[in-house]
């Protein structure tokens, strides 16, 4: 989490006269809060650039938690709550800091449900479709993971059965765990069926060994940088329109 606090503003509190220093409150928390606003877009700008067309997901993943008049600080990170998905503060932490990617949900039911090894990662195989922005398309994540029955969470109804429903589907007969030798090594599907015709087999979830991100987000840096740039100005900015407002107020007095 980047703090964006007072500390850069010596200078122009020191010139500032008694009257003036009755506005730094507000004149302070609008800056810091204007200046994290800023912070929060320039963040996006780097998303756009060190990510491989990143999601609106990705893009909204930050929080701003802004200053007040008794809190002279603002704030910016990952939001840590998610809607059926894991919190942003999760899976971009290591495009920060470096290190290994964070389990899926996905991974952690095959997991449980020993389709995948302990120590194994799920990746797009050849045959899987991509979205606008390479990832796999959820319909067909739940697709195969039904027709190995890979979901694990009690109740949940989408793991293929015997049921007329899930015949029709056909999920059962079409998705597989594809191995080498006794190593599971993916989810695969087998297509092109009909009457004298071969089935052919395309990998859609491949198993890989545990990813591991360099720090692509250099957000703390980008934090310092834009902050010392941008926070003087829109304080001068705030003062500016402060001295306005009182000066009005006092020819209205």
């Amino acid at each position: 989490m980047i703090v964006v606090s007072a500390d850069g503003l010596q200078d122009q509190l020191d010139a500032l006269t008694e009257l003036e220093r009755d506005m730094i409150p507000y004149a302070v928390s609008t800056a810091l809060t204007k200046t994290a606003q800023g912070l929060m877009g320039r963040l996006q700008d780097e998303m756009r650039s060190v990510f491989d067309k990143p999601t609106p997901y990705t893009l909204n993943s930050l929080r701003l938690m802004p200053a007040t008049k008794d809190k002279l600080s603002a704030r910016v990170w990952f939001k840590n709550e998610a809607d059926g998905a894991q919190p942003a503060s999760v899976w971009l932490a290591p495009e920060v800091y470096g290190g290994d990617r964070r389990n899926k949900p996905a991974e952690l039911q095959l997991r449980a449900k020993g389709i995948l090894p302990a120590g194994m990662y799920v990746v797009p195989g050849d045959g899987a479709e991509l979205d606008a922005y390479g990832n796999i398309k959820r319909g067909q994540i739940i697709k195969a993971m039904s027709g190995v029955s890979g979901f694990s969470q009690a109740g949940y109804k989408a793991n293929a059965t015997d049921s007329k429903r899930s015949v029709r589907k056909a999920n059962a007969k079409s998705y597989f765990v594809m191995r080498r030798g006794s190593e599971p090594i993916g989810i695969a599907q087998r297509t092109g069926w009909g009457k004298g015709s071969r089935a052919e087999v395309k990998m859609i979830l491949a198993f890989v060994a545990k990813p591991r991100y360099g720090e692509r987000l250099s957000f703390f840096q980008i934090a310092e940088q834009y902050t010392n740039e941008h926070l003087p100005r829109e304080f001068d900015s705030a003062m500016e329109t402060v001295r306005r407002r009182f000066a009005a107020r006092s020819r209205r007095g």
